[in-house]
């Protein structure tokens, strides 16, 4: 069911009709993604080697100095941020459970709270790193 309330929690994608459209968008305007055909929400902008949601949690733990803890809250604007251009496009993310999608999506999103785009930037770099050690 479609509604317009920006208020409207988004905990799970599959209830937003529009998710693959903004998806579709958001790709459009980065030269080097190329959609999966067959699956749109399988992971393909995001240029990381593939990686358990555990050790992507790790990166950006390690990004924000923090130990593992309680999530803090974090703003839903953000958090759809994180889950749409950075979650949902790692390469590993079919393979996540929506609760660890929810999870690690709102780190990241405290992260680019912190950081902005540069954030995110090095999260991609560090999540290299990792397939190219020394680099």
């Amino acid at each position: 069911m479609r509604t317009d309330d920006p208020t409207q929690d988004y905990d799970d994608e599959r209830a937003d009709g529009h998710a693959d459209e903004v998806r579709a968008l958001l790709r459009s305007w980065s030269a080097h993604a190329v959609p999966a055909p067959d699956d749109p929400a399988a992971g393909t902008a995001l240029d990381v080697p593939p990686a358990a949601v555990a050790e992507v949690t790790d990166a950006v733990l390690r990004l924000l100095g923090q130990p593992a803890g309680p999530l803090p809250a974090g703003s839903d604007e953000l958090c759809r941020i994180a889950r749409v251009l950075v979650v949902d496009e790692h390469p590993s993310a079919a393979g996540w459970t929506e609760a660890e999608r929810v999870d690690v999506a709102r780190w990241i999103a405290v992260l680019i709270a912190r950081d902005g785009e540069e954030g995110v930037q090095s999260l991609v770099r560090e999540l290299r790193r990792r397939d190219h050690p020394g680099h």
